[in-house]
């Protein structure tokens, strides 16, 4: 099918519209990426012989379509479309930022970027390249545990309780340094009312829920199994040069890595967060966004209670 320029009319001036808010919005409301996809053409094919069209014939269009599918859809497309509504109308509807968290290699960073998409976010953030940015500033000769991997932080520096696997003391002591610089991004994102998506193994898990209602925290977690064959695979499977190809080496941090990962998970726990075992990918973006989609029910009928 041939692209058709897509421009709705805003306040009497055509402008550009991005079909990746629809998209993302039909994706959310869970139904598959072929539906959406034929919806999509459908719609735009409807509304290039539409004079004028706005926003409203756009989401008529699309609910016609959802016509033949099971009310949880449509119910879901309805209440995301208000959230999107009432976003426009008042700064109390805070922004939706969706935080995943977990040790390294549990698969965060690749269904982080399905949320982006999903999320039509324009605000992304991630602790490695934090990290990296952090390196061009702070010397290797005053902060070695920057210049190393989470689980190797350990030989340089260590910190919070002795009781604490040396493992993880030292991944605390690089979230010493990374975690405040994500938490005054992901600030700085909620002033700016924009979605967001925050991935990353320096976050301390229930922190950055304490911002607002619509930060939503998620651990990523595989099991023992495979979250261990994820970690010895990530260099052929992520094409990474900075982990090593010595299978011993591996086997000897990986141990490591699922003691910080354990840790997270206790930390998880007490503070209520929601958990999503990381089977493959599909199942764990579902889940994710069935929370995201409950959290925005949540705030929607608060604000609709509120107004009352």
């Amino acid at each position: 099918m041939e692209a058709v320029p897509m421009r709705l009319r805003f306040r009497g001036v055509d402008s550009p519209f991005p079909l990746s808010v629809i998209r993302g919005r039909l994706r959310l409301s869970g139904l598959p990426d072929i539906q959406v996809s034929d919806i999509v053409q459908d719609v735009v094919s409807k509304l290039s012989s539409t004079v004028n069209p706005t926003e409203e014939t756009l989401l008529n269009l699309v609910r016609n379509s959802l016509e033949s599918c099971n009310n949880s859809i449509r119910d879901t497309f309805e209440t995301l479309t208000k959230y999107e509504e009432m976003r426009r109308v008042s700064h109390e509807m805070p922004p939706i930022i969706v935080v995943l968290e977990g040790a390294s290699a549990n698969g965060k960073s690749i269904i982080a970027l399905e949320l982006v998409h999903d999320l039509v976010a324009t605000r992304f953030i991630s602790s490695d390249t934090v990290r990296q940015v952090l390196r061009s500033t702070l010397n290797e000769e005053e902060y070695p545990e920057l210049y190393c991997h989470t689980y190797q932080a350990h030989l340089h520096r260590q910190t919070g309780p002795e009781d604490l696997d040396p493992v993880v003391r030292g991944y605390l002591a690089q979230c010493e340094i990374i975690t405040p610089q994500i938490t005054n991004m992901t600030e700085r994102i909620l002033s700016e009312g924009a979605s967001g998506v925050v991935e990353g193994v320096h976050i301390i898990p229930g922190e950055l829920q304490k911002l607002s209602p619509g930060v939503i925290e998620v651990l990523i977690h595989p099991n023992d199994e495979t979250h261990k064959t994820m970690f010895l695979n990530k260099h052929i499977t992520g094409k990474l040069r900075t982990v090593s190809e010595d299978i011993e080496t591996r086997e000897r941090e990986y141990e490591g890595t699922r003691a910080i990962q354990r840790y997270m998970m206790k930390l998880s726990q007490d503070a209520n967060l929601s958990i999503v075992e990381m089977n493959n990918f599909d199942e764990a973006t579902t889940a994710i966004s069935k929370i995201i989609v409950a959290t925005i029910r949540k705030l929607v009928a608060e604000y609709e209670g509120a107004s009352k």
